[in-house]
């Protein structure tokens, strides 16, 4: 499959909500949620088959999401999105990259690790619909804003 990476624009929105109601382990958002955020999205044959969200706060980038349509998966769209998230975050100098993920979420888990992010905690109950707890997982981008 051949697909690219961009920054998110104001009309991805509606395909973005789209893939995510089919997709039940993603966030549910309001579509005002997406809007003013930073976003980066995957597509192929001009169908978004892909999407991440990241936000700053202060020197911290927090991924919020990365959603993958479930026929795209396994061909390397989601670590594009994280790399396109790092490189954001990278370019804005912020020092650490944070995240929590369903701990079921085993594919998610191990791009996250072999990407250099570590386990750094749980939260209980974190998740709802089903509920399941949450693994905290972080990484240092080292003082310039470059992996450590």
């Amino acid at each position: 499959m051949t697909y690219f990476v961009r920054r998110m624009e104001g009309r991805d929105i509606d395909a973005v909500l789209k893939l995510e109601r089919n997709v039940p382990e993603a966030p549910h958002w309001k579509r005002a949620a997406y809007e003013g955020r930073t976003g980066f999205v995957a597509e192929s044959g001009g169908q978004l088959i892909g999407f991440a969200m990241g936000r700053l706060v202060a020197d911290v980038c927090e991924l919020e999401s990365i959603v993958v349509a479930v026929e795209a998966r396994g061909q390397g769209v989601g670590k594009a999105l994280f790399r396109a998230v790092v490189e954001w975050a990278q370019s804005c100098n912020a020092l650490r990259l944070e995240l929590e993920v369903r701990a079921s979420n085993i594919r998610a888990v191990s791009v996250y690790r072999s990407a250099g992010m570590q386990s750094e905690g749980v939260r209980p109950k974190y998740y709802a619909s089903p509920e399941e707890d949450a693994i905290l997982m972080g990484m240092s981008l080292g003082s310039s804003g470059k992996p450590a």
